[in-house]
């Protein structure tokens, strides 16, 4: 025999509604520490490429692309905020860098900021 339910058609359990919400509330704020990960991950693989090419191209053109890759990013990273140093034994180039990056959260009119230092950078033989 087949239980009927007791609820009427149309009526919502105040218990799915309340996990239903969490889950956006949690999507909503994933979506904005999602965002300045990203950010971070693709400048540290710009970096990583970058001292790939460090056998051919001079230091200044590769300071050059970065703070104009970090720029299209996003990122406040000017010239004089990139160590680029080459030497050592056996000879290899160190390419460095830091920031500070915001994850904003809002959420049901509450707005907090959280600080996030960044430190993009690599080791490459050359």
């Amino acid at each position: 025999m087949v239980a009927r339910m007791r609820n009427r058609p149309g009526k919502a359990h105040l218990g799915c509604l309340f996990s239903l919400f969490i889950v956006v509330a949690g999507v909503w704020v994933g979506i904005n520490v999602v965002e300045v990960y990203w950010r971070y991950y693709r400048l540290q693989s710009y970096v990583k490429e970058q001292a790939g090419f460090a056998p051919v191209v001079e230091d200044q053109v590769i300071r050059r692309r970065l703070v104009a890759f970090s720029d299209t990013l996003g990122v406040p990273l000017g010239s004089r905020d990139w160590q680029i140093r080459r030497g050592g034994n056996p000879p290899q180039i160190v390419i460095s860098a830091q920031y500070q990056d915001t994850v904003v959260i809002e959420l049901l009119g509450v707005r907090k900021v959280f600080p996030v230092a960044f430190r993009p950078g690599t080791r490459a033989g050359l």
